[in-house]
């Protein structure tokens, strides 16, 4: 299996024909579609009370807001199926048996902290998205069965060893149910697609996942369409190696009710094991880290946005300290962090934080996504040019 995209943080898949009668495949579907959609805002007063922002902003949430550009960012989606060589096998890990958790990866070496662990390219890759499929559950499986048919015996092998967690024990796998266990999304913008890979699913799930994956964006010359695979922290031979199949910032019991029904298992990783006051603990640092990440969007939109920079300032500092706590520092979702706070300073015109702000998302993303991906250069040029910011980071500047 393999992670969801998270919201809206990615941000994004499939054996026999399935029809309309397959009532609960259609459920699951519906409920992955729910499941996908942003947390129904609270309101702004909210917010602001429970990070104990300053009362100013909490007024400014109530009021004029500046509208936003958007852009789409093209994406090229083919339909193909290959066989890939890796077979779960790297240099430094193995596939080994867990027992009660199946299979998973264990690392069989030291692994260094933001090392390169794979490149997974994808068995196939279809545009669409999920709401496509429930548009029309025959067509779309049949496309995708269209597109498997025209693997190789390999290819094809690879593609129906991926586990259906759609399906009754004794059913036959379906096309379909294969995708919903294992896509990704691969699309970008507003282009939605979809791609099943063979190697990222015998990644298993940590709600403190120690390794990461990114599509495309490694800067690695004749890999752009592949999953990179790094490693988040230090990894130790004898340990697993996890990542996340869904939003890191939810209490568990929203975590444990969305993998269930998605993914058929209750997970058990050191998060999900806590009780007592840890327990507690635990649930209130991600339900703050999830306020928290609601307010970079909220504060784009105020009109007296360059007057919050100190409110900018409280809400990264509290978020990081969260990540730092709660997920190890979890490089990605600091890159993230610090990648919003860049564009809220360059939007406020505040050079000196849009700098400060882009030097600290560099290091995270050096780790998370390789010192020569698209995300590093991008962001270490806004150290260099603080000024021209927006336009590296949202305006499609060409490095």
């Amino acid at each position: 299996m393999i992670a969801l995209p998270m919201p809206p943080m990615a941000s994004a898949g499939v054996h026999v024909l399935i029809s309309h009668t397959h009532s609960g495949l259609q459920r699951s579907l519906r409920q992955l579609c729910r499941d996908s959609g942003v947390v129904p805002r609270q309101g702004w007063k909210h917010t602001a009370t429970v990070l104990g922002l300053s009362a100013s902003l909490s007024s400014l949430l109530l009021r004029g807001r500046r509208g936003a550009d958007t852009r789409s960012c093209n994406s090229r989606c083919v339909r193909r199926c290959q066989p890939t060589t890796l077979d779960g096998q790297g240099d430094k890990f193995e596939v080994r048996d867990l027992g009660d958790k199946g299979k998973g990866m264990v690392a069989t070496q030291h692994i260094e902290r933001g090392e390169l662990l794979m490149l997974d390219e994808p068995l196939a890759t279809w545009p669409g998205s999920l709401d496509d499929a429930l548009d029309d559950v025959d067509a779309w499986n049949l496309q995708i069965l269209d597109s498997v048919a025209r693997c190789s015996p390999k290819g094809q092998a690879q593609f129906w060893a991926l586990h259906d967690a759609h399906t009754e024990e004794g059913e036959p796998k379906t096309a379909l149910g294969i995708i919903l266990s294992n896509y990704h999304a691969t699309g970008g913008g507003q282009e939605a697609c979809v791609g099943v890979f063979p190697n990222a699913p015998r990644f298993n799930h940590s709600c403190v996942p120690n390794v990461v994956h990114t599509w495309r964006d490694h800067g690695l010359p004749g890999a752009e369409d592949s999953l990179a695979v790094r490693a988040l922290m230090d990894i130790e031979p004898g340990e697993e190696l996890c990542i996340s199949y869904l939003n890191l910032y939810m209490p568990r019991a929203e975590r444990q009710e969305e993998l269930t029904p998605r993914y058929g298992f209750q997970c058990g990783c050191p998060a999900c094991s806590l009780t007592g006051d840890a327990f507690a603990a635990s649930d209130k640092r991600r339900t703050e880290l999830r306020e928290l990440d609601r307010v970079l969007p909220m504060m784009s939109d105020l009109d007296e946005l360059s007057e919050m920079m100190g409110d900018l300032k409280v809400v990264v500092s509290k978020a990081a300290v969260l990540i730092d706590q709660e997920l190890r520092g979890h490089a990605q979702m600091k890159c993230r962090l610090y990648n919003g706070a860049v564009q809220l300073a360059g939007l406020a015109e505040d050079e000196v934080l849009a700098s400060e702000m882009a030097r600290l998302a560099v290091e995270s993303s050096k780790v998370a996504h390789g010192p020569e991906s698209k995300s590093t250069l991008q962001l270490q040029r806004c150290v260099e040019n603080p000024k021209g910011c927006l336009k590296i980071l949202i305006g499609g500047d060409d490095l």
